[in-house]
């Protein structure tokens, strides 16, 4: 009878499944614990390399970036080295063969149907100011007014130019 139960007690082993079998192994503890920090210790270390290279690359952009804020810089000089009046004179006069003219020998051309620029004083701006002003005043035409009643008028925005 003994031979019979260690027969169906092996017989039994052999078909569970490979999950129960290790899990009722006598070192699955270990196992499992060693594989956790094993585990672990991979992410950590994955983590490190990955800040470390992060940390390379903030440093390249911060030297690129030094590196361009003086390329600006040297670019800012040069343009006002180059864009003063007497660096323009001469390149002018050397480059292009232009010569400096007096103020009494320039002409000024103004195409036809084109005013000159009038001289605007304070009255002329005040008086441009209270035309701006009645064109968003509301009208009242002559149908609307009548003798002795008062009668609100319509004021509508759009019949006095205004965008509104």
């Amino acid at each position: 009878m003994k031979k019979t139960v260690r027969k169906f007690k092996e017989t039994v082993e052999i078909r569970s499944s490979l999950l129960v079998r290790v899990r009722s192994h006598r070192y699955f503890p270990i196992g499992a614990v060693a594989g956790v920090f094993l585990l672990a210790a991979c992410v950590h270390i994955w983590q490190r390399v990955h800040v470390i290279h992060l940390a390379q690359e903030i440093a390249v952009l911060r030297m690129e970036n030094r590196l361009l804020g003086d390329d600006t810089r040297k670019v800012h000089a040069d343009l006002s080295a180059l864009s003063m009046s007497s660096r323009v004179e001469t390149y002018a006069a050397d480059s292009l063969g232009l010569a400096q003219v007096a103020a009494t020998e320039l002409i000024t051309l103004v195409p036809e149907g084109v005013q000159a620029p009038s001289v605007k004083d304070d009255l002329h701006m005040v008086v441009k100011m209270a035309e701006r002003w009645a064109n968003v005043l509301p009208s009242v035409t002559q149908a609307q007014a009548n003798a002795g009643e008062l009668i609100s008028p319509v004021i509508d925005s759009l019949a006095n130019g205004g965008d509104d």
